[in-house]
């Protein structure tokens, strides 16, 4: 069934039927790839290590997947909003055929690069081996990546988060399934070890890619497969690529800004940085539902942009502002009061559990940065201004982190504390500028409806 338009009914009806879905299928998601490192762990301390290598090259097929989703969603649900069904459906096809064919020059370029990437980063014997076995199916299993990512883009843009919800949920107990028995083998399978665990991703990803895809097909969503609309159009790609290359090297920062903050902790030594290494990740999980209202207002704000529908745009950047900063309170205080039992469910090693706690008390003071940063990026991609949320990230992530460590570290020779300091410091100085640009952006928008339409379609 096709869901509802988003240019009319209740806001907050539709932020919560996008949002709800998407944060439960993201904590889902989160916990999935909690069970492949727990049956990593259970093969050898270098398998762990060798998953951990990984995922900062993995993490390539994350980012491009998941930027040109957004972007494509964006460019969908504008066209939806503008009513131009031709459009979106043209794009939606063009969207699938690019995401197939990334995913072969990715498949190819990793597969011959990732070895010596290994070795670059420092891996060695038995470490790098792993590392290899578990990299090389998913390379291989690409194409299905990017064909779930695609296939969600088309369906979030026309409102529809519970789909891939469903996907993530049910992904996460096959996984329950698949990773021991293709890990120790049985029923006619031989053991792969943690060459096993990535098969079985890409077997979910798989099933889970080609289900998204056929419900596309289902709802007609996309233009016929006939080779008129299939094959590349280049203009069509280069407004697919110009709103999904920037969130894709976006979400590529990440990483990079993980490998600085990293480098930098290693001055106090290995028990910080596994510390920030599980606060991290207890700080992912407390920002799921900030992961919702940033997919929710890309659907809407992208459709009421296409709609010409301003008044409903600033409404609900508003509701998904108030909504997040509503949740990431409650979960701040929860991680300030928790903080030590929520540590203590990653380690056992009495100092990491301190330095750990620490650390979630610190960052839990400025966990409204976070969501407030998101939502307006999310508000900005909507709008067909992706290049901010790429600026903004470098900046945020690897620019001012490099200068900023350096002077904690080096210059005045700061203590842990002031480490996590300065980056509150940094988050919070950024996101301000973010909130001055996006309302910037917000108070340029004009109408192009009259005053009681405006106001019958926001009630």
């Amino acid at each position: 069934m096709a869901s509802p338009s988003l240019t009319s009914g209740s806001l907050p009806g539709h932020i919560r039927r996008i949002a709800l879905p998407m944060s439960v299928g993201y904590f889902f998601n989160t916990m999935y790839n909690v069970v492949d490192s727990f049956y990593a762990g259970r093969i050898s301390t270098e398998a762990l290590a060798a998953m951990a290598l990984s995922f900062p090259v993995f993490f390539i097929i994350i980012a491009i997947s998941g930027g040109l989703a957004r972007g494509a969603s964006a460019l969908i649900a504008n066209a939806l909003g503008a009513n131009q069904e031709s459009e979106a459906g043209t794009l939606s096809v063009q969207v699938i055929s690019l995401g197939i064919i990334c995913s072969i020059v990715v498949s190819a370029i990793g597969l011959t690069t990732a070895y010596p990437l290994f070795q670059f980063l420092g891996a060695t014997g038995n470490t790098l081996d792993l590392a290899d076995q578990y990299l090389s199916p998913l390379f291989f299993g690409t194409v299905f990546f990017l064909l779930s990512s695609m296939s969600n883009a088309i369906l979030l843009a026309h409102g529809d988060s519970k789909t891939y919800s469903r996907v993530l949920i049910i992904g996460f107990f096959l996984n329950l399934i698949l990773d021991p028995w293709f890990l120790y083998g049985g029923f006619g399978l031989p053991a792969m070890g943690i060459r096993g665990i990535a098969w079985a991703t890409v077997c979910i990803q798989a099933l889970g890619g080609m289900y998204l895809f056929s419900v596309v097909l289902r709802r007609g969503h996309i233009a016929s497969l006939c080779y008129e609309h299939i094959k590349p159009k280049l203009t069509i790609y280069r407004q697919i690529l110009r709103q999904g290359i920037p969130t894709s090297f976006n979400l590529m920062s990440v990483a990079l800004g993980f490998f600085v903050t990293t480098y930098f902790l290693k001055f106090y030594g290995e028990v910080s940085v596994a510390a920030f290494g599980i606060g991290t990740r207890i700080e992912q999980i407390a920002l799921l539902p900030s992961i919702g209202l940033g997919s929710a207002i890309i659907s809407i704000v992208g459709q009421n942009n296409g709609a010409g529908h301003s008044e409903r745009v600033r409404e609900c950047v508003r509701l998904c502002l108030k909504y997040g900063i509503y949740l990431i309170l409650a979960a701040s205080i929860g991680l300030g009061v928790f903080a030590p039992w929520l540590v203590k469910l990653f380690t056992e090693d009495a100092e990491v559990i301190a330095v750990g706690t620490r650390y979630v008390r610190i960052m839990a003071f400025i966990q409204w940065s976070y969501v407030v940063g998101f939502i307006y990026i999310g508000f900005l991609q909507a709008m067909k201004r992706p290049m901010y949320g790429l600026i903004e990230s470098v900046v945020r992530k690897v620019i001012l982190p490099i200068i900023g460590c350096t002077l904690v570290v080096h210059v005045f020779q700061l203590g842990l504390d002031g480490f996590w300091i300065s980056m509150c410091v940094i988050n919070v100085s950024v996101v301000i500028v973010t909130i001055c640009y996006s309302q910037s952006v917000l108070s340029k928008l004009r109408d192009t409806e009259s005053p009681t339409e405006g106001t019958r379609k926001s009630c």
